[in-house]
């Protein structure tokens, strides 16, 4: 196995600039391990988030891999995460380069800038002009964000180097390995829907993951390794419908449906009865100055990402909710929901943000996707692939796919607004380039309901889910040496508490240290110190029931009652 740091970053000569050296580094890489003495047989390749943009720009060279991996990333990366909908998504730039600039510092800086990163992202993306998000957050101020900022225009040709993969038929059989709450969800959908096209071997894995969720790797390894052996899958989908639906292994995406159609009604209801109701207009006013909040979705942002709450931002004004009566019966929702409306504004450059919630029997609404588009005069003329404008303000937006069950008793919940930032930055209401937005203008904007122009959502339902795979782990077994007994198992209490508290720290160095800050803030430290204490205790627990039983193996071993262990003392320890 070989293990490949980017140019200028942990140890590699040169230095760092996003997505132009990957191509000639990628091919380099490929040259060398192919006349490697040891690397006589096939060579696979895989990787991750920025680490999966390398494996696409592979496929631009002579040398490739023999299959790839590919996990939560795609081909376009300006189209799939910096410019979704025709906006830009400043939430997830402004995180990256935030970690860019921390992510090789020592640990004591790394906990700094932590505990300094929530606010520094809700500074940043309120930056003006946003090109400078960075430098407020951070105190930096890397060429490649003012790059991004500066080329946000829709199909600009600046991006068109780093666009791979283009040529499907150069691509080797590929697994890809997505998430239902990460950034790059439409975008690797889309890639997956291009190669199943042109009659690409593609396999497809969706789990209800957030970006850089650790079941990724785990899985994503697991299939590369897999990769290797005849009997490997090549092709299908196995996904997770989330809400409790477990795994499902389809043919194809999306599959086959029936189309459930709900109605937004003036009285705040999604009505699935299919009557008719009366025409009515909902207003609402949209202030850059004061952006509708994102409250989740999917972004790089730790602090926002998944399927957050949504009390706080259903309350305000310029969020208009529509909520469906109690479900009688399980309902699932597998593909990309639809909702037709008709819409205006006092400006004509303004955003749609739809968003798709489930409410449970407790009440708490929480995000499950959402369709974001940006309007404009321009756009009007150049519709994008998921918003489709009819007559007089008629729009069609997709929202991004799901697979997700509804529980008996709940309901759903749609929310119609113009913005959600910093996932979309907020829309100045000009015609002024990203990189300035010293104007900010509010707009009035009209949603029309019920009559000759129903808002309409509609949900790809399969029904109930029923034999479903459900998510569990393979039972542990003794581990024994070749002759059939379990392993002996020694261990001193120092060896103890180093295993448990390398292994806790190892962990949270890794995988919990966004989340921690943001639960404690301020009191990370007095919480390490709590924290290491709990590992210490663990540890200590671990070795006293080691040293009474001392049958290794991840089974219960009960003793023969031993009147001399003195009422549960144990050797080394005081009773």
């Amino acid at each position: 196995m070989v293990v490949q740091s980017c140019r200028g970053t942990f140890g590699s000569g040169g230095s760092f600039d996003p997505l132009h050296d990957e191509v000639d580094d990628g091919q380099a890489t490929m040259r060398w391990l192919r006349a490697q003495s040891w690397a006589a047989g096939r060579v696979h390749s895989w990787g991750g988030s920025y680490f999966g943009v390398t494996q696409w720009a592979y496929c631009d060279g002579a040398d490739r891999p023999d299959a790839m991996g590919i996990a939560i990333s795609a081909r376009c990366f300006d189209d799939a995460i910096l410019y979704p909908g025709g906006g830009f998504s400043i939430d997830t730039p402004l995180t990256w380069a935030y970690v860019l600039d921390m992510q090789e510092r020592s640990l004591p800086a790394k906990a700094r800038a932590l505990l300094r990163a929530r606010r520094g992202f809700r500074r940043g993306a309120l930056a003006i002009p946003p090109a400078d998000a960075v430098r407020v957050a951070r105190g930096a101020d890397p060429q490649f964000f003012r790059d991004w900022v500066e080329h946000s225009d829709q199909g600009d040709p600046w991006w068109n180097p780093m666009h791979f993969a283009q040529d499907i038929d150069t691509v080797p059989p590929v697994t890809l390995v997505a998430g239902w709450q990460d950034l790059f969800l439409v975008g690797q959908l889309a890639d997956h829907a291009a190669l199943r096209d042109a009659g690409r071997p593609v396999r497809l894995i969706i789990g209800d993951w957030v970006h850089g969720a650790p079941e990724i790797t785990v899985i994503g390894v697991r299939e590369a390794l897999r990769s290797f052996t005849p009997d490997a899958r090549t092709e299908g989908v196995h996904l997770e419908v989330t809400g409790g639906g477990g795994w499902q292994e389809l043919n194809s995406w999306p599959p086959p449906h029936a189309t459930v159609t709900a109605a937004l009604t003036a009285d705040g209801r999604l009505d699935l009865s299919g009557a008719e109701s009366p025409a009515a207009a909902a207003t609402y006013r949209y202030d850059p100055a004061d952006p509708t909040p994102d409250a989740g979705g999917r972004t790089l942002n730790p602090f926002s990402a998944g399927r957050r709450r949504q009390r706080a931002r259903e309350r305000r004004r310029d969020v208009l909710v529509f909520t469906g009566a109690p479900l009688p019966d399980d309902l699932v929702v597998i593909g990309a929901p639809e909702i037709t409306l008709s819409f205006a504004s006092t400006n004509p450059r303004a955003d749609l943000f739809v968003r798709l919630c489930e409410v449970d029997s407790r009440g708490v609404s929480r995000a499950l996707t959402d369709g974001y588009r940006r309007l404009s005069p321009e756009a009007a003329g150049n519709d994008a692939d998921d918003t489709r404008s009819h007559d007089a303000g008629r729009v069609t937006l997709e929202l991004a796919p799901l697979a997700h069950r509804f529980a008996a008793g709940s309901r759903m919940r749609v929310q119609v607004s113009s913005g959600a930032h910093p996932l979309h930055l907020r829309n100045s209401g000009t015609d002024d380039p990203v990189r300035d937005h010293s104007r900010l203008i509010p707009s009035d904007q009209i949603l029309h309901v019920g009559g000759s122009t129903p808002a309409l959502l509609a949900l790809p339902a399969q029904g109930t889910v029923s034999g479903s795979e459900p998510s569990r782990h393979p039972p542990f077994t003794a581990a024994c040496h070749d002759d059939g007994m379990p392993l002996a198992r020694r261990l001193t209490l120092g060896d103890a508490v180093a295993i448990g508290l390398g292994s806790m720290i190892g962990a949270g160095v890794f995988a919990v240290w966004a989340p921690a800050v943001g639960v404690a803030g301020s009191g990370i430290l007095i919480a390490l110190a709590i924290a290491a204490v709990v590992a210490y205790c663990n540890a200590a627990a671990s070795a006293q029931l080691a040293a009474v039983h001392p049958v290794a193996g991840g089974r219960t071993h009960t003793p023969a009652p031993r009147s001399d262990r003195g009422g549960g003392s144990w050797p080394g320890g005081a009773s």
